[in-house]
């Protein structure tokens, strides 16, 4: 992100409207700071989630401030900052302060920020209001004639890209413009894009995420990654424009897979997995009887074990569907209703593909099975059985020859025992079963583990430093992996994006992991939570509220109030 005004750290940034802002109000305060309004009261600036961001002007204010925890990077109670008149509030010393705030307000973007007036002497407000509406006014003129340079550059260099399906990125990972095709693909209106942080919107797996982040060209890579909760495949081109700007395009893949692209994804077979845990060697056993028929596989695993790299291995095993595609579905990534469109397809507008036939030649992977409504457990059973699907738009059936498997966290045995899961799709389904032990259950492929994912971040096991494995690995050992590889992986990832630290400092490679220790205090569990939560899903914060149960405004003050 962007350098904040005196001194806040990085972090304070995310999930800014407008990162510029802060940039612009210096320019907005060294010219007004010197006049009396300046040097009497104090001049503060506010996100649209009321954190303090920049506090300037009378030292007396600015110390009766601090004796209230009124500071910078904090938040900020909105009822105190005067917004819809002056706000007086008494401090514990008996002193009052007046306050008045004016939003900065953007008819597209809605409230980007506030500016604030704080003085002792509540007269002195009395026309603070036009001074306020002036800056705010000021400040939003300097951010729509940046956004009209940059829209001018980009339509400059672009012309020939307006049919293409792209974005524009920062060095800071901002959105700062898409294309119409952009939009018109991905189904999202331009005002939940453009100033958002890519990394917020777009799951990529970490080679693509570290190749974005260090600005390395990225030529037509084959790539799935989860988009808003919802998993899409695509061809993925990023070039650098300049020292500031990377645009990324988006291109679709053919349904089927040529020999190219699958060399150019490194086909993981199962003769080929190495694992070192009996239990995991049971597995990959049982795995390659049950690609000797077509019948439906099952993987049964907590969270992390690898379910999903586990079918994507099995299809690239099976030589009689390795050869087409292999569509993964997420059921807890889709909303309930929106299920059906999401397999079955529509015939709305220019209709989309069903799943099944999107995977037909190949392998369909179903992921949370469990969470499957009783009316497309119906919909799935008569598919397995017939091995066909009406299309609505021929009137015709469509016959069907893929690979189904799907995977749960929860015992489908149990859900039928509940009578929410129908009997017969259950037995359909578990013919062939496989169950992934837990990481504290295979211990010994944690070295494996370490090795292959720096290697995939190097790009080259030669590449790999040996002292930041052999770091990485020592730790890693004296873990408990509560969210098993994915966890295990999460951690590599950022202790790799932080190495050069690491290295200088091995003592530091604690921060990269929170863990949990037998007794500890209510902020330090809450702490462990919220990090763990953050580094699962990658950091995107409207999926790590949901889970944790908060708001997204209470997510961001956690986060800046353990420094996350």
């Amino acid at each position: 992100m962007g350098t904040l005004h005196y001194g806040i750290k990085d972090s304070r940034l995310e999930g800014i409207k407008s990162p510029t802002l802060i940039e612009d109000y210096a320019q907005v305060i060294s010219k007004i700071s010197s006049l009396p309004m300046g040097m009497d009261g104090v001049f503060l600036l506010f996100s649209h989630e009321f954190i303090c961001l920049s506090l300037s002007g009378n030292k007396v204010i600015k110390a009766l401030l601090e004796t209230q925890n009124h500071l910078i990077g904090n938040y900020w109670p909105p009822e105190i900052l005067g917004l819809q008149e002056v706000f007086h509030f008494r401090l514990s010393c008996k002193q009052s302060l007046s306050v008045m705030s004016v939003p900065i307000t953007d008819s597209r973007r809605g409230v980007l920020g506030y500016v604030t007036y704080i003085h002792t002497d509540s007269t002195a407000l009395k026309n603070a209001d036009v001074t306020l509406t002036m800056m705010a006014d000021y400040l939003l003129e300097m951010n729509h004639h940046r956004l009209q340079q940059q829209k001018e550059v980009l339509n400059c260099q672009y012309i020939d890209f307006r049919k293409a399906c792209f974005l524009m990125v920062d060095n800071d990972g901002v959105i700062i413009h898409a294309s119409q095709a952009f939009f018109e693909q991905f189904s999202i209106k331009q005002s939940d894009v453009i100033n958002a942080n890519l990394f917020d919107l777009f799951l990529f797996p970490p080679k693509i995420k570290y190749l974005i982040t260090e600005g390395t060209s990225i030529d037509g890579e084959n790539v799935d990654f989860d988009f808003i909760g919802q998993l899409q495949q695509y061809k993925l081109h990023m070039n650098v424009i300049d020292s500031q700007h990377r645009m990324l395009d988006f291109s679709s893949i053919e349904m089927m897979v040529s020999a190219q692209d699958k060399s150019h994804r490194l086909a993981f077979t199962l003769d080929r997995y190495i694992t070192e845990s009996p239990d995991m060697q049971r597995v990959i056993a049982a795995a390659k009887e049950s690609i000797k028929n077509t019948s439906p596989i099952y993987i049964m695993g907590e969270e992390g074990t690898g379910k999903r790299s586990l079918a994507l291995t099995i299809h690239d095993s099976c030589e009689r569907y390795s050869e087409g595609p292999f569509i993964a579905v997420n059921l807890h990534s889709v909303k309930k209703e929106d299920l059906s469109t999401l397999l079955l397809g529509s015939d709305e507008g220019e209709g989309t593909k069903s799943k099944f036939e999107m995977a037909n030649g190949g392998t369909l992977y179903i992921e949370r099975i469990d969470l499957l409504p009783g009316v497309l457990q119906a919909a799935l059973t008569h598919i397995i059985l017939t091995k066909t699907l009406f299309d609505i738009n021929t009137n015709e059936s469509v016959n069907l020859n893929f690979r189904l498997i799907t995977s749960s966290i929860k015992r489908l045995e149990d859900l039928v025992h509940e009578r929410r899961f129908c009997p017969s799709l259950y037995y359909y389904l578990t013919g062939a079963s496989l169950v992934l032990p837990n990481l504290q259950n295979r211990l010994e492929d944690i070295p494996l583990i370490v090795e292959r994912k720096l290697t995939e971040l190097y790009g080259r096991r030669e590449a790999i430093d040996e002292s930041l494995y052999s770091l990485l690995l020592e730790h890693a050992r004296q873990r408990v992996w509560s969210g098993n590889i994915s966890e295990l992986s999460k951690w590599i990832e950022h202790t790799f994006l932080h190495r050069d630290s690491v290295l200088l400092d091995a003592s530091s490679v604690e921060a990269m992991s929170i863990v949990a220790t037998s007794i500890q205090p209510l902020d330090d569990i809450e702490k462990r939570e919220i990090a763990n939560a953050l580094a699962v899903l990658n950091r995107q914060y409207a999926e790590v509220a949901k889970q944790l149960g908060i708001s997204l405004s209470t997510l961001r003050r956690k986060i800046i109030k353990y420094s996350l």
